[in-house]
């Protein structure tokens, strides 16, 4: 999206050029002079994305990448009223719906 936005005028292919270097760089066959000749918009794109990438890791982002499975079956956290009889009543699991009325 921001290719099409910087790209507005028509005047560079970035096929040509930009596409060609982000290939290289993941092949480890980087050429800097495709990215040289590239407009500033595009260059200061794929510098904010690198910078990204490299501070990942060192922020709270890198959370995206755990997925909590277990936080699906994991019961809710309910809240009980003070019986009067301690223990009256059996356990059940954290999921059922309360019988307690909230006392105000």
């Amino acid at each position: 999206m921001a290719g099409s936005v910087l790209n507005l005028n028509g005047e560079y292919d970035h096929r040509t050029g930009v596409s060609e270097w982000f290939r290289g760089f993941f092949l480890f066959q980087p050429k800097p002079d495709l990215m040289a000749e590239a407009p500033f918009g595009f260059q200061a794109h794929a510098m904010v994305a690198m910078l990204l990438f490299a501070l990942w890791p060192f922020t709270r982002l890198v959370h995206v990448l755990s997925v909590p499975i277990f936080y699906l079956w994991r019961p809710y956290v309910v809240y009980r009223g003070r019986s009067d009889r301690a223990g009256s009543r059996a356990t059940r699991p954290g999921w059922d719906a309360s019988d307690d009325r909230v006392r105000r």
